[in-house]
C-alpha cells in the first residue's frame, strides 16, 4: 500500500485528517472517527461474510467491532484506477490487551463471554430463519460452514509423525533438530491420546450441537485483537470466524495467556471463574477444553513451522522457542491433571 493509494478514500462520505501506517493498511483520522483502511488480499466473499457478522453484532448491541464502512455507492469494496482492491473499517483509538494485567485479561475474556451470546443469538436466528431479509449475514453462517475441529487436530497429529520420521532418519542433526528429536515421540503421544479423546461420543454430540444451532466462534481471538480505549473494549479481525464450538475462543486467548504465565493454575481458574460468570460453561464445554490443552499445541507449531521452512538455515528464535516450551511442559501436565 502506497500513498497513491489514499486517493480510493475520496469515494467515502468523510474528510481525511491525518493518516499513519498500523494493523497491516493504515490508520486514518476523519472527521467521522477513526478508520483503519486496508488492501483486500482475500476474493470479495469473504469480507461480505464478515460484513454480515460484525453487522448483526453490532444491530444486536454488541457496538465495539471494527465494522465495515461502504463508500458512496453503497459497495463494500472499492477498486482504485490500477485495479487493486480496498476496504475501510470503523476502527478505535487505544491499545492492545495488557497480558501483564491480570484485571485485564479477566476483561477481556469477560467481554469473549459476551460476545459468545450475542453470536449465539445471530447463529440462533439465522438457523431458524429469522434474519433472511439480511443476505449477506445468512451468507455468512452458510459459507462458514463446519471446521471439523477433531479432523484438524488429526491433522497435526499426522503432521507430528512425519517430523518425526524425518528427524529420526536425518544425519548431522542441528541443535535444534537434536533438541526436538529427542522430545518429540513424547509429544507425539499427548497429540494421539488428546485427538482419541474427541473421538467420544460426549464430544462427538458436542460438535453435532455447534452444527445444529449455528454456533458462531471469533475463529482467532487473542489479546492483540481486543482494544482498551478511553470509551471501553474493542473486538477487532473477525475474518478467522468459524461455525464450531466457542469454547475453541476461550481455548487459544487461555493457552496464550497460560505460556506467558508458565501455567499458573491461579491465573487459569481467574479466567475460567470470568468466563463462566458471564457465559455459563457445560460439563461437555469444560471437557473439550480440557481435551484441547491436551494436544501440544505449541510444540506442533514450532516443529510445523521447521517442517515446511527451509530447513539449511533454523533462526535462534525458533531454537529459543523450542526450548521454551520443552522446559514448560512439566508445568503444562500438572496444570492438565487439575482441569482433567
Amino acid at each position: 500500500m502506497n500513498d497513491k493509494s489514499l486517493d480510493v478514500l475520496k469515494m467515502y462520505d468523510f474528510d481525511v485528517r491525518q493518516v499513519s501506517r498500523g494493523r497491516g493498511g493504515m490508520i486514518v483520522g476523519t472527521n467521522a472517527g477513526i478508520k483503519l483502511f486496508l488492501e483486500c488480499e482475500k476474493p470479495d466473499k469473504y469480507y461480505e461474510r464478515e460484513d454480515g457478522i460484525t453487522h448483526a453484532l453490532s444491530e444486536n448491541g454488541f457496538r465495539d467491532v471494527d465494522t465495515f464502512v461502504r463508500n458512496r455507492d453503497g459497495e463494500l469494496i472499492t477498486s482504485a484506477e490500477d485495479g487493486k482492491k480496498y476496504v475501510v473499517k470503523d476502527w478505535f483509538s487505544g491499545r492492545e490487551c495488557n497480558v501483564k494485567s491480570i484485571d485485564e485479561i479477566c476483561r477481556a475474556v469477560e467481554i469473549l463471554g459476551r460476545l459468545h451470546k450475542q453470536l449465539n443469538e445471530i447463529g440462533a436466528g439465522l438457523m431458524q430463519g429469522r434474519n433472511s431479509e439480511e443476505p449477506g449475514v445468512v451468507r455468512a453462517a452458510e459459507a462458514g460452514g463446519l471446521t471439523p475441529m477433531r479432523n484438524v487436530y488429526t491433522r497435526h497429529m499426522k503432521e507430528l509423525k512425519l517430523a518425526g520420521n524425518y528427524l529420526r532418519n536425518k544425519k548431522n542433526k542441528s541443535e535444534f533438530e537434536q533438541i526436538a528429536h529427542k522430545n518429540i515421540s513424547g509429544f507425539y503421544e499427548e497429540a494421539a491420546l488428546a485427538v482419541k479423546r474427541m473421538e467420544s461420543s460426549e464430544l462427538t454430540e458436542r460438535f453435532m450441537q455447534a452444527v445444529e444451532e449455528g454456533e458462531i466462534s471469533h475463529g482467532n481471538y487473542n489479546y492483540h485483537n481486543v482494544i482498551f480505549s478511553d470509551g471501553g473494549m474493542g473486538v477487532t479481525n473477525f475474518d478467522h470466524y468459524k461455525n464450531e464450538c466457542q469454547i475453541s475462543d476461550l481455548y487459544q486467548f487461555m493457552r496464550k495467556i497460560m505460556e506467558k504465565y508458565d501455567w499458573d493454575m491461579e491465573t487459569a481458574y481467574k479466567m475460567l471463574d470470568e468466563y463462566d460468570r458471564v457465559k455459563t460453561l457445560s460439563d461437555s464445554d469444560l471437557e473439550l477444553l480440557s481435551v484441547l490443552f491436551a494436544f501440544p499445541e505449541k510444540f506442533w507449531k514450532v516443529i510445523n513451522f521447521y517442517f515446511n521452512s527451509s530447513k539449511s538455515w533454523i533462526p535462534r528464535k525458533s531454537i529459543e522457542k523450542l526450548k521454551v516450551v520443552v522446559a514448560q511442559n512439566e508445568q503444562r501436565l500438572k496444570f492438565l491433571e487439575t482441569i482433567s
